[in-house]
């Protein structure tokens, strides 16, 4: 005879999670249709059923530590086809938001990051170190004369501000995930730890987004997502090779439009840029296909777009040498890149870690023991 287990509903639960975004969970009645219509969904322990049933009972725990909910990539199958209006895709949705505060180290700025409240302060502080660093390398003066960024913003000093914030914000991670990994152990316990083919076939995974290829009822999220992606990584790749350019090679900047670095710049801004535009585009165009955006939804496309926006208006503002736009434009693009790098796992943008470390655990739980 199994062992009975001692359920305890949390009903503060159930009420943050309708306000999260999903209101709808009281409208599942089971019957398993968002199941049988997912591609992405496992074989041996499906979702979203589980999850909707947990949902309904406010048990969060089995929610924040389990690894499914992540395997999700709210594709909207399910929501399309249930007979109910359940929306098991905005409730997983929903899950996911609330499991960012959860599983956040230090916990108070996940909180801060689903309250509207904190923006401000969140802004705050990145305006203040920015403008404290350009009083003290050249007391907020624009520089005569041809437009050099790094006569503003002295590259030592930019590299300081943000290698710090991307330690702040690898640490922060490495704590977030292992608090989200020891979890899915206790609800899960590992048949086997992680080896290298779960480790790459994850990474495979989401290097060219498999499992959003396989969605039917939202298929152009998929491309949306792999030009932003793409486009990260070669804005991330560009940053570290300027660096290279800078330190090892002697190389200032700015450099010419025709140097390979540029032209991967430019390229990846591009690339963000378009998929960017097409995500919000299709989001106010189809706002039942695309799901129901939340306020950290619409808060983190709209950084990054201002964060892409702002680059791409600073390098303009260059090259038309304009120092009384270039100068404050570049200055707002670095606090929106502060942002998004300083506040990586608190923000949509630790999605990418979470689903990452949810995909290489279900692979490896999947083996036998």
């Amino acid at each position: 005879m199994d062992k009975a287990e001692y359920l305890e509903p949390d009903l503060a639960f159930i009420a943050r999670l309708k306000r999260a975004g999903g209101e709808s969970v009281k409208k599942c009645f089971q019957c398993a249709t968002c199941v049988a219509v997912c591609d992405v969904t496992q074989s041996d322990k499906p979702f979203p059923r589980k999850e909707m049933i947990w949902a309904q009972w406010g048990l969060k725990d089995k929610l924040f530590y389990n690894a499914d909910v992540w395997l999700c990539h709210q594709c909207g199958d399910c929501t399309m086809h249930c007979p109910r209006g359940a929306n098991p895709s905005e409730v997983l949705a929903a899950v996911r938001s609330l499991s960012l505060a959860e599983h956040a180290v230090p916990g108070f700025l996940g909180n801060m990051h689903s309250s509207p409240a904190a923006l401000v302060p969140l802004f705050a502080f990145p305006i203040a170190v920015l403008l404290l660093a350009a009083m003290y390398a050249n007391g907020l003066a624009i520089p005569a004369g041809e437009i050099i960024y790094s006569r503003f913003f002295p590259l030592a000093v930019i590299d300081s501000i943000f290698i710090s914030a991307a330690l702040f914000a690898l640490i922060t991670s490495a704590l977030s995930v292992k608090k989200f990994w020891g979890g899915m152990k206790r609800n899960a316990p590992q048949k086997a730890a992680p080896d290298a083919a779960a480790v790459f076939g994850a990474l495979k995974d989401i290097l060219f987004h498999k499992k959003f290829a396989q969605c039917r009822a939202n298929k152009p999220r998929y491309t949306g997502h792999l030009l932003v992606f793409f486009g990260f990584l070669a804005l991330f790749a560009t940053t570290n090779l300027v660096m290279l350019y800078h330190y090892l090679l002697g190389r200032e900047t700015p450099l010419a439009l025709g140097d390979p670095v540029k032209l991967l710049g430019n390229a990846g801004a591009l690339a963000a840029f378009a998929g960017v535009s097409y995500i919000i585009a299709r989001r106010l165009a189809a706002p039942k296909e695309t799901g129901n955006a939340t306020y950290q939804d619409w808060t983190f496309i709209l950084i990054l777009y201002a964060a892409i926006i702002t680059g791409i208006l600073a390098e303009s503002a260059r090259l038309a040498n304009i120092p009384a736009a270039a100068y404050p434009v570049y200055f707002t693009h670095l606090v929106f890149v502060f942002f998004l790098i300083a506040y990586l796992p608190f923000s949509k943008f630790a999605h990418m870690l979470y689903r990452t470390a949810a995909m290489i655990y279900a692979a490896s739980n999947s083996k036998t023991s």
